[in-house]
């Protein structure tokens, strides 16, 4: 009797470790294993990807219409909107040879729609200008905001 109350016990402690939240497997941070959470995992590999191939359509694809950036200063001379970023991107990526972007994430949240993805990236690139190709290497942190539309979820600024 004794032996059949223990294996009960150990059955149903089993059971319900097992029913806790699971993260996404190969993340350097805990991400639980959820349909929003992956699809902002993939829209920042979309990002990435799309970065690197210096295609502005797809980087385009991944923002909101009411994509807005603040550059991260206080001078609203450098801010643009959804039409100003395939503008900044048509500029940047003329005297961008060949580009690598790293991403790391530091933290993924999601409120209902919307969602924010603080991430650090080092990008490099090979820069074609009048004195000659140069490498160029920028190592930031970032946050990007997301807002769930028509189910997609889309950028709204930090890319």
């Amino acid at each position: 009797m004794k032996s059949c109350i223990a294996i009960g016990i150990l059955t149903l402690g089993l059971l319900s470790a097992g029913c806790g939240t699971r993260n996404i497997p190969g993340m350097d941070i805990e991400v639980a294993d959820t349909p929003d959470h992956r699809a902002l995992i993939d829209i920042m590999h979309k990002f990435q990807q799309s970065f690197e191939k210096r295609d502005i359509d797809g980087l385009m694809a991944l923002a909101s219409p009411k994509f807005y950036e603040k550059s991260g200063t206080n001078d609203t001379d450098d801010d643009f909107n959804y039409d100003g970023l395939r503008q900044h991107y048509t500029e940047h990526f003329k005297i961008v040879e060949k580009c690598n972007l790293t991403i790391t994430l530091k933290e993924v949240k999601v409120e209902q729609n919307q969602a924010s993805i603080d991430y650090r990236f080092l990008s490099r690139y090979l820069m074609k200008l009048p004195s000659g190709e140069k490498w160029q290497i920028k190592d930031d942190i970032n946050k990007m905001i997301l807002a769930k539309e028509d189910g997609q979820w889309k950028i709204l600024s930090g890319m």
